[in-house]
C-alpha cells in the first residue's frame, strides 16, 4: 500500500478533526465532523459563519488541524497533522461537497449549516503500528 493510500484509509476511517484557526495572534481550536474528499485532498465540514472558527476562517483562511485516535498503548498511536486553506463553498461546488458530506453523515441532512472545505497543503501521518515513530508525509505539489 502506498504512503498516500495509508493516510487516506486512516482519514476515511475517522470522523472528527480538531480544526485550529488564529486571528490577531490568538489561536482557537474546534472539533468538527468531517468527510474526507480523497480526490481533491480536502476535508469537508459544516459550520456556521457566526462561530468563532467560522469568523476567523473568513478573515484568515490559513488553518491547521489534527485527526487522532485515542489509544492507551504507545505502540498503537496513530494520527494526522495537517495545514491548509479553508474556504466557504458555494454553487455547484457546495452542492457536490454537501452530497459527499451527507453520504458520510446522513443525520446532517437536517442541518442548514454552510459547507466548508480545508484544501490540504500538507499532511503528516504518525503511525506507531508500523514501528515506533513511523511518519508518512504528503505535500500538495506547487
Amino acid at each position: 500500500m502506498a504512503d498516500v493510500d495509508r493516510i487516506v484509509a486512516y482519514l476515511k476511517a475517522n470522523a472528527v478533526m480538531t480544526l485550529c484557526t488564529a486571528l490577531e495572534g490568538r489561536p482557537w481550536a474546534a472539533n468538527c465532523f468531517y468527510a474526507f474528499d480523497a480526490e481533491a485532498v480536502r476535508f469537508l465540514f459544516l459550520t456556521h459563519e457566526e462561530t468563532r472558527h467560522g469568523r476567523e476562517m473568513l478573515e484568515n483562511a490559513r488553518v491547521a488541524g489534527t485527526v487522532s485516535s485515542q489509544q492507551a498503548s504507545v505502540a498503537k498511536i496513530r494520527g494526522v497533522q495537517f495545514t491548509g486553506t479553508a474556504r466557504l463553498l458555494e454553487g455547484t461546488e457546495r452542492t457536490e461537497a454537501r452530497r459527499i458530506y451527507d453520504r458520510r453523515f446522513p443525520f446532517a441532512r437536517l442541518s442548514p449549516a454552510p459547507v466548508w472545505a480545508v484544501v490540504v497543503a500538507e499532511l503528516k501521518f504518525t503511525d506507531n503500528t508500523f514501528g515506533f515513530g513511523t511518519k508518512l508525509h504528503w505535500r500538495r505539489p506547487d
